[in-house]
């Protein structure tokens, strides 16, 4: 008997034919369902949900679902990392230029377009955050597609 199943049964209101000990349904239950929750390691089961934590077999329906196939050979945690790069896309300077055609310059807290105060050019010298120039189409695709917060400004 299952330990699962005993706290399963225990829960059935007394009329119920799985109270039964000898009730063949109750047997098959405790010895399938019963003896599979028992072996069961609630965290790790739990976090097969999650692209993140996801390992093995799991690891690949995740890919599935994105229509990335694990390479043969490759191990949980590159084909986790390359399921996210051809899926979202890495998120940097370079691939936002290129892809996106999207101008970056480094922002100054001082910026007004109004008195058309300068801002870098250099987009890698960054302390405060980066103004973007892009069209409203773009625009919309790249807060769709990724969290920037207020890591761009955009004109």
């Amino acid at each position: 008997m299952s330990d699962f199943g005993d706290v399963l049964f225990e829960q059935l209101p007394a009329t119920s034919g799985l109270k039964d000990t000898n009730n063949p349904v109750r047997r098959i239950l405790d010895n399938t369902m019963g003896e599979w929750f028992d072996q069961l390691e609630e965290e790790d089961w739990f976090n097969q949900f999650f692209l993140n934590t996801a390992t093995g077999k799991y690891l690949d329906l995740h890919g599935g679902v994105y229509g990335v196939k694990r390479k043969p050979d490759e191990s949980d945690s590159d084909y986790r990392e390359r399921i996210i790069q051809i899926t979202l896309g890495v998120l940097t300077i370079p691939y936002l230029k290129s892809v996106y055609n999207v101008r970056l310059y480094t922002y100054r807290d001082d910026f007004d377009t109004t008195d058309n105060t300068l801002v870098s050019d250099n987009p890698y010298l960054n302390h405060n955050g980066f103004l973007g120039v892009t069209d409203d189409s773009t625009k919309a695709i790249l807060d769709k597609k990724f969290i920037l917060e207020n890591a761009v400004e955009w004109l």
